[in-house]
């Protein structure tokens, strides 16, 4: 994603926030469910995946404050995996971290068009920020010297803190009475102050689904 790109998606995430933040409500037959919520997730990112879980509290004007915790496992940039035409094993070029990222969020979602739409199908838009642990264990590599020898070198275990923000669009879909199901795609901004598997920022896009209840 370039930074124009990002920049145009940040401003439309923030004028569609405040637009609904703000909006008068209509009059309706029926008012909107607005409980609690609780939910795990499974996260496709364009850099490996995750698995974690959610609370969130309700807010005024249809929106909830919540906490995430999620762990991911990293790919790295130029890794492959590819099929031994010959004995069919799977092996993988370009592996040579093995990097885990667990970040502990914040998160703030707004519910979009509550007095359009029915409870079935609820739009929202998620910002989310707080902190991410890095760990990343290097694997064995070998070093060719001007001579042709080959020699094993262990990096040593790198341990970093660092800030993350997301922005995020998705859609609930309740499946039965107080159970959802959420699809949304988000982009996650990582910046470590020093470089972790050979480099500072771990930016992705993620597609997150998750599954929870109303409370």
């Amino acid at each position: 994603m370039t930074r124009k790109t990002l920049l145009l998606f940040t401003t439309l995430m923030i004028t569609l926030f405040f637009s609904q933040v703000f909006s008068q409500e209509d009059e309706l037959e029926s008012v909107p469910v607005h409980k609690r919520e609780r939910a795990i997730s499974f996260s496709l990112a364009s850099n490996g995946f995750g698995l974690g879980g959610v609370y969130r509290w309700t807010l005024p004007h249809y929106m909830h404050a919540g906490v995430n915790l999620e762990f991911f496992i990293v790919r790295d940039d130029d890794e492959l995996e590819l099929i031994d035409p010959f004995t069919g094993i799977p092996f993988k070029i370009n592996d040579a971290n093995r990097l885990f990222l667990i970040p502990a969020n914040i998160e703030l979602k707004k519910r979009l068009f509550h007095n359009d739409i029915e409870d079935d199908f609820r739009p929202h838009l998620m910002v989310s920020a707080g902190a991410m642990f890095g760990m990343n264990f290097p694997k064995e590599q070998f070093v060719f010297d001007d001579a042709g020898n080959r020699t094993r070198v262990q990096a040593e275990n790198e341990f970093q803190f660092a800030w993350n923000l997301l922005f995020g669009f998705g859609v609930d879909f309740t499946t039965k009475k107080d159970v959802f199901a959420t699809l949304r795609p988000q982009y996650r901004l990582t910046f470590f102050s020093e470089e972790i598997a050979g480099k500072k920022e771990h930016h992705a896009f993620e597609i997150k689904f998750e599954i929870g209840g109303q409370f």
